[in-house]
This record gives C-alpha cells, structure tokens and sequence, in this order.
C-alpha cells in the first residue's frame, strides 16, 4: 500500500481517493505534525514579538532633587540644542535667562513678541524642541516647562578692518548657540523625602528656618520682563 501511494505521489496523480486508502494512523501522524510545527511557529512569533515590546519601552523617567527640603520627584527630561547661528552669546543670554524657568507653550509667547533678532532662530527651535519632546518621550506639552537654557560659544569668523597709511585690524564675528533642558512636571505625584527634616518639612510639621540676609525685597531687578507694562517712558535708557 506504502509503495502504490509513493508511485502515485510521484506521477502527480495523488487525489482525495488515494488519500483516503491509506491507512487512519498515517494521516493522524501527518496531521499532528502539521498542528505541532504551526504551534511552534506561533510560539516562536509570538517570543519575539514579545521581548520586542518588553524591550522598546525604555524607562524615561529619572528622578531629581525638587529643591532644597522639597525631597524627590519623578520627571521626564529632554535635551536639545540650537545650532551656531551668528549673534553675541551676550545677547543670547539675556533670552536664556527670560525663558528659564516659563512653561514652553509661554517661552515661545514670549519669543513671538520680542524685539530681540535671536528671537526668531529661539522661537523655531523651541517649537522643534516640543514637538520632538511630545513624539519620542510621550511628554505632555501643558506640563513641560525649561529647566534650563545654556549658551555656549562657537567659532569666531574674522573680517579685516582697514585703516589709515596702511593699516587694518581684525573684526571678530561671534557665532554661539543654546541648549535647552525641557522638564515635564508631574502633578499627580508626590515628592518623597530623603531624611527625617525633609519628611516633617513636606508635611507641614517644622516652619522653615529664616536665613538673615537672604530676605528678597520687593524691588528685585529681573532682566527682560517684557510682561511688565511701560508708563512714562524717557527718551533715553536707565543703564
């Protein structure tokens, strides 16, 4: 029977009726190897999916110090940089210090409406900064606010300055740029504390302590406040 079905198979004539002559166990055995290598290639499938989706989701939170006596938080932070663009990081450190600590949706407000040049090339970035915050950290864009906004110095570009009988000097052109630490604030977590003063501290227990000299007035200059409403203005600067 084995060698008629095997000659069959072999002419191409193998039909439903030579199938059924042959023997129950035969096809039971065919079968249930078919059942085993499908099981397997599911089970295999299914691994690697599996350890693909335990593996994809990195842990993006970090914990950080809240302030001194604040105890610790859990947040998600970003980095991004501008590239060099061609303005004094002088200049470019007045913006740094008017959008530290805004919330982004606010520090591009402030961008959108500033006289300042660099002003334009902060706005595009922080809007880029955002965006890339929100696609590939999953980070709430009503909850990020700039921790920190650094500028650095990049290449000086020299120009020849002529001058009388003969003579030139050298124009220094700065280049600089920023770099931005974007925190995600999370509400609906509390901080925990890392001693005992810390602990009595969050919970209301101890007065915080009033360091003599360290009382801030009400007149504290702030650089930058374009919020501020100007009345009677004088036609030449404080400064």
């Amino acid at each position: 029977m084995y060698g008629l079905i095997r000659s069959f198979k072999s002419l191409g004539v193998y039909s439903t009726r030579v199938q059924a002559l042959a023997p129950v166990g035969t096809q039971l055995l065919h079968t249930s190897s078919k059942v085993k290598d499908s099981n397997q290639a599911s089970q295999t499938a299914s691994s690697v999916f599996s350890s693909t989706a335990s593996t994809s989701e990195p842990e993006d939170f970090i914990t950080v110090s809240a302030g001194k006596g604040q105890g610790l938080v859990r947040i998600r932070e970003f980095t991004y940089s501008t590239a060099n663009f061609h303005v004094s990081p002088r200049k470019l450190r007045m913006i740094g210090n008017q959008i530290t600590g805004l919330p982004v949706t606010e520090a591009i407000r402030q961008m959108q409406f500033s006289a300042k040049k660099a002003s334009d090339k902060i706005l595009h970035s922080l809007v880029w900064a955002r965006k890339n915050a929100i696609f590939q950290k999953q980070m709430n864009p009503d909850n990020m606010f700039v921790k920190l906004a650094r500028v650095g110095k990049g290449k000086y570009r020299k120009r020849l300055d002529p001058k009388a009988r003969g003579r030139f000097g050298v124009i220094k052109v700065p280049y600089s740029h920023m770099k931005y630490v974007i925190w995600e604030k999370q509400t609906e977590e509390k901080p925990v504390p890392r001693n005992v003063v810390e602990k009595a501290l969050l919970a209301g227990e101890l007065p915080k302590r009033k360091v003599k000299g360290f009382t801030l007035t009400k007149n504290v200059w702030v650089p930058l406040k374009e919020s501020k409403p100007v009345v009677n203005p004088k036609p030449y600067y404080n400064w």
